[in-house]
């Protein structure tokens, strides 16, 4: 049997295809909005709708979450690169990230991104903190669509993990 190496494990799980998306947060207030991207997201539920959103603890996104307990998920068309790159910076070293990206606000307050093709808003049903990132299980109480697109891929970026 193969001893298997760190190296090795880190290389074959990043081999595992992984979408891009714009996470959008909001505290309690709706005074601070934010949003992340990230690639860790996965539907879990059917009935109800639910989503699994990992963010990485701590961090400026994952204090707003616990505050305001929504999050919206924005679905990037591979023609927009160039939104994911003004969004992909800590907030404590890019500061108010969305006051240069087009975002409304709807049903949960949190941040729906004007680029993102498709989008979901979700209240928070659990969080589960096993690592360095958050498991957020999240119910979806509205989605919506702006536009057709084909979701962009860590691959087209050249990454393996984002957020």
């Amino acid at each position: 049997m193969k001893t298997h190496t760190a190296h090795t494990t880190h290389e074959v799980l990043r081999q595992i295809p992984y979408g891009l998306y714009a996470v959008g947060f909001r505290n309690r207030n709706v005074t601070e909005l934010n949003a992340n991207v990230v690639s860790w997201i996965t539907q879990c539920s059917f009935d109800p709708p639910m989503l699994m959103v990992t963010i990485r603890k701590p961090s400026h996104s994952y204090d707003l979450l616990r505050d305001g307990m929504v999050f919206s998920v924005n679905l990037i068309d591979r023609r927009h690169r160039e939104l994911v790159r003004q969004l992909v910076k800590p907030y404590d070293h890019a500061g108010d990230k969305l006051g240069r990206v087009g975002h409304v606000e709807e049903d949960t307050g949190a941040p729906i991104l004007r680029k993102a093709y498709a989008y979901v808003e979700c209240r928070v049903k659990e969080i589960y903190e096993p690592g360095d990132h958050a498991l957020v299980i999240g119910e979806v109480v509205n989605a919506g669509f702006h536009d057709r697109g084909e979701p962009l891929m860590c691959s087209d970026m050249r990454w393996h993990y984002a957020g």
